[in-house]
């Protein structure tokens, strides 16, 4: 098993040379007890979530939870519902529920009966939906690639694979 130098991973100070960030450039990079990869992760999703939020709301009138629903029902080609959606989308069935509603009102999404159970309707996008969702997932995933252009192809798999391990802990601790 290799030993991982614990001075990069974990020091105050990484400098560029070793491999790390200067964190003076980066405000709020390393907080004291807080020194983990995973707490800068969750600066970065914050980060991203901003930006994300900021361009959705500027340029499409959507919000990110609009977003979110939009995506996802694009991809469920049988709809889906409310709790389906939130599975998807890592997020809790009240914000998924107000999300859907508002695109409903803009009819971009639409409601039918849900056959096995009448309690929860089956979600789907309208061809208006559909056309936002298309003239939106270019600029998104120019987003995450512009976010990724740093890094080799070889980084992005095993950041990926990384994130993947977080993911599936986090899972577990719900």
């Amino acid at each position: 098993m290799t030993k991982i130098n614990t001075a990069k991973v974990r020091g105050t100070n990484p400098s560029p040379e070793s491999g790390g960030t200067d964190p003076v450039k980066l405000s709020g990079w390393v907080l004291p007890g807080m020194d983990y990869p995973t707490y800068r992760l969750s600066l970065v999703g914050k980060a991203m979530n901003r930006i994300t939020v900021r361009k959705l709301s500027a340029a499409n009138d959507l919000t990110y939870a609009e977003w979110r629903v939009l995506s996802r029902l694009a991809t469920a080609t049988e709809g889906a519902t409310i709790r389906q959606l939130a599975d998807m989308s890592w997020a809790d069935r009240a914000e998924v529920s107000r999300a859907a509603s508002q695109l409903e009102g803009r009819s971009l999404v639409e409601r039918r009966d849900n056959p096995e159970d009448r309690r929860m309707p089956i979600l789907s996008l309208t061809k208006a939906g559909r056309r936002k969702y298309e003239a939106l997932v270019g600029e998104r995933a120019a987003f995450h690639e512009a976010l990724m252009s740093d890094l080799s192809d070889n980084e992005r798999v095993t950041l990926d694979r990384i994130l993947g391990k977080i993911a599936l802990r986090l899972e577990s601790m719900k």
